[in-house]
């Protein structure tokens, strides 16, 4: 049986590194309205909620098809707020107003305009064949392993091993090769709703990985914004060249 699946784009107000961030505009579009459409896109998303508290990227989410049933409370939009707080926040509501509780949760966020519905529905699919698991977040490979990299002591000065390098012989040279390290990625997650109730946790504790062959953006800075306008000249452009 096919799975329920509400996707949540979370757009607080108020952003204070790139001010304005979810509603400015990107390619000719609010920056909100790509996650939004690539949403409603998809083969495997029932609903398309944006679970915000400002009235004004509310009212652009409804233009762009995305359900606006509410306006988050102050007390889930503050610069603290995390993703537990909000999914806990849309399931309750939905429950207690719609009697309406999908099975599984995905976090769409703003921040990250390029996505690949083929990609979503995948990653999607991937979730809803695996009971086994609380969620799935996608990760891609970084040039560089952590394995190879170091810290330095602030108070000593001394260099320091930031994690255990698996070593052999006599003088401890470092094993190879050294096992792959990957970076968490904002393209997609997803967790069954059972455990976001349950243990009170955005992504559980099992999460699944999904490799991304591309190294995605996200948007936290006015410098991030200028590398992503200079590398791309649409949404098209990002389809087109990757």
């Amino acid at each position: 049986m096919k799975k329920r699946i509400l996707a949540l784009i979370p757009a607080r107000g108020g952003s204070k590194r790139v001010p304005g961030k979810n509603i400015r505009q990107l390619w000719g579009k609010p920056l909100i309205a790509y996650s939004i459409e690539t949403a409603l896109a998809s083969g495997e998303i029932d609903r398309v909620v944006c679970s915000t508290d400002d009235p004004e990227i509310a009212d652009i989410a409804l233009k762009y098809g995305a359900e606006v049933p509410f306006l988050r409370p102050a007390e889930f939009a503050k610069d603290s707020s995390g993703d537990t707080e909000v999914y806990l926040h849309l399931l309750n509501w939905l429950k207690e107003n719609e009697n309406f509780q999908p099975d599984i949760i995905t976090n769409v966020r703003p921040t990250n305009p390029l996505r690949r519905v083929e990609i979503i529905d995948d990653i999607l699919r991937t979730l809803a064949s695996r009971p086994d698991v609380d969620s799935i977040r996608s990760v891609c490979r970084f040039h560089y392993s952590v394995y190879h990299m170091r810290t330095i002591n602030p108070e000593t000065n001394l260099i320091e091993n930031p994690v255990i390098v698996p070593r052999v012989g006599p003088y401890k040279t470092a094993k190879h090769p050294l096992p792959e390290t990957y970076l968490l990625s904002s393209y997609l997650d997803a967790t069954w709703v059972s455990v976001v109730l349950k243990k009170k946790l955005a992504l559980g504790e099992k999460m699944l990985s999904y490799i991304l062959d591309e190294f995605p953006v996200d948007i936290d800075t006015e410098d991030d914004w200028n590398r992503l306008i200079t590398q791309y000249s649409s949404y098209e452009d990002y389809l087109n060249k990757e």
